[in-house]
């Protein structure tokens, strides 16, 4: 009788800690969710990293607040291609001249303080076409027979 009540004991603590303290509202769905914010200029895809740069290098031709920003985001955007890129299928040997490039122009970047110097704004426009040529190697999704992709 005694062992029985003991068991008793060890089914339901073992309930109650299967059940644990916390509530569904603080459940994460994945490891990434709450740990990390995504900045905003964080590109949508592959492609949209060149497009972004661009737009950036744009806005950087004055001595404004929002060049110094613009300035900022090209390194971050230049910093996140290989790891964006790496995301996508483009084949290891599309992707090593992305990396090497972008180890590059982040050393570059860096030196100067992220200022685009003519020989940096040169830089990352030939990177942006560098983005572009690789896109261009990216195998053609998949279709469906319904037309969605695979």
């Amino acid at each position: 009788m005694r062992f029985q009540t003991f068991c008793n004991g060890i089914v339901l603590t073992g309930l109650l800690l299967l059940a644990g303290c916390g509530d569904e509202q603080t459940a994460k769905t994945s490891l990434f969710e709450h740990d990390h914010e995504v900045a905003e200029h964080w590109p949508d895809d592959f492609a949209d990293a060149a497009v972004k740069l661009r737009q950036r290098l744009d806005v950087s031709t004055d001595e404004t607040a929002d060049a110094k920003q613009a300035e900022a985001e090209i390194a971050d955007i230049v910093s996140w291609v290989p790891e964006i890129a790496a995301d996508t299928d483009l084949p290891e040997q599309d992707w090593i001249p992305l990396d090497n490039a972008a180890e590059s122009l982040m050393a570059n970047l860096r030196s100067s303080g992220n200022e685009l110097t003519d020989a940096n704004r040169k830089q990352t426009v030939a990177f942006c076409e560098l983005i572009e040529e690789a896109i261009a190697k990216l195998p053609a999704p998949i279709q469906s027979p319904q037309g969605a992709s695979l």
